[in-house]
């Protein structure tokens, strides 16, 4: 989504900067062309969009559009350059994250987690405050004209304003939305983009196109059993019959000598998916019973030896997929905070019965012996807000270090 919004931006930036030829590879195709050896030759790094010039290569969303936009539209002067990059860079890093949670779920392409999206909503709402008030008395962002800076916002904004952002929404932000509308009715970009419809109801959830973009996995069909062989009939003169193999006993269910809770799991990760916090734990409260779950925080033990991010999060997912068949029995949030380097991973879990529940079964303890666990009385209110905030999503940062992802399990 992003990869086509920039190629259409940087269409835009050519038509105000002038002579710029802007042409797109009509049999590129994306995770496939990017992979090849030859495009690797050109691009070291993969990245889409790319561009190849005259002058050489490039591969970077906003390099790209600085260079087909032209002196025009990155600025004239040092520190006007510098404004417009501050305003790209923050549409980046704060509007960008928070307007994918809250559209993805649409598409059908993010699960509908209301938390998530309420906090993301909380994000963007902050960010258009923010625009709101800084607009009041300016026609652009950067100037008396329009540059990469407008571009690059409205870009990002397009599909709120179109989607999501109704005339009821739309009177909370004149001032951005007189700008917007300033930006997105341009001449230019018109003739790259068509016009943009105004959102008139607001996009919802798609379960069916989840569900599509998400299949689940076919299972196997069993194999029919083969017909039993007749009995061949005893000899005459047989052999003395051979002591008979000792029975193996059968293998020990997890949990299965605990009674039937009053809280069902399945109905909690319902409401986390699809309700608000405090809908969550008004069920919590009423059927959660200390003994028949038990609530634990999890941190683990080695994070000065966390590197790289993906490392890291490949850590938390490795966690979870070798503990999948204790899926019907716990629920997790394990949250991974920091830069490179810097980094920890922590979280909290419920699950069966009043021990810790990921010794119940020899595969699931695999990766949870590197993590310092500790029960939580729920009897207590500090321990109850604690778990109530981490519902909510409620951490942007753990010790100074920001958030970076969040794992569910």
């Amino acid at each position: 989504i992003e990869a086509l919004h920039v190629i259409g931006s940087s269409g835009i930036n050519a038509e105000y900067g002038g002579g710029s030829d802007i042409k797109v590879a009509p049999d590129f195709q994306m995770g496939v062309t990017n992979m090849t050896p030859e495009y690797a030759a050109k691009f070291p790094f993969k990245q889409v969009p790319a561009l190849e010039s005259s002058s050489g290569n490039l591969a970077d969303t906003f390099a790209i559009a600085s260079l087909v936009g032209g002196a025009t539209l990155r600025g004239s002067d040092e520190f006007t350059r510098c404004q417009i990059t501050q305003f790209m860079n923050q549409a980046e890093t704060t509007l960008f994250p928070a307007a994918c949670q809250i559209l993805y779920p649409c598409w059908g392409l993010m699960p509908n987690n209301k938390n998530v999206i309420a906090k993301a909503r909380a994000q963007f709402d902050a960010y258009m405050g923010s625009m709101e008030a800084y607009l009041a008395d300016k026609t652009y962002l950067v100037g008396e004209g329009v540059t990469l800076a407008d571009l690059t916002v409205t870009m990002y904004l397009r599909d709120m304003y179109n989607m999501i952002l109704d005339e009821a929404e739309r009177t909370k932000y004149t001032n951005v939305t007189r700008w917007f509308t300033t930006i997105i009715n341009q001449d230019e970009v018109i003739r790259v983009l068509g016009t943009t419809a105004l959102c008139t109801k607001p996009a919802q959830f798609d379960a069916k196109l989840f569900a599509a973009n998400h299949p689940k996995p076919q299972q196997k069909p069993k194999q029919e059993q083969k017909p039993k062989q007749e009995a061949k009939p005893k000899q005459e003169a047989a052999a003395p019959a051979a002591a008979a193999a000792p029975k193996k006993e059968a293998a020990k269910k997890p949990f299965q000598d605990l009674s039937k809770p009053k809280l069902d799991l399945d109905t909690f990760k319902r409401l986390y998916w699809n309700e608000e916090t405090p809908v969550i734990m008004k069920y919590f409260d009423e059927n959660f019973v200390d003994g028949e779950w038990s609530v634990w925080t999890a941190h683990y033990k080695y994070n000065h030896e966390l590197s790289q991010t993906h490392k890291t999060n490949n850590l938390v997912k490795g966690l979870m997929q070798r503990a999948e068949t204790m899926k019907k029995f716990a629920f997790g949030l394990m949250y991974v905070f920091g830069n490179p380097y810097d980094q920890v991973i922590t979280g909290i879990w419920m699950g069966r019965g009043d021990k810790n529940f990921f010794f119940e079964d020899e595969s699931w303890q695999v990766d949870i012996v590197n993590y310092d666990m500790e029960r939580l009385d729920m009897a207590l209110p500090q321990n109850r807000a604690l778990f109530e905030r981490w519902l909510s999503g409620g951490f942007d940062d753990w010790q100074g270090k920001p958030f970076e992802k969040e794992h569910i399990f």
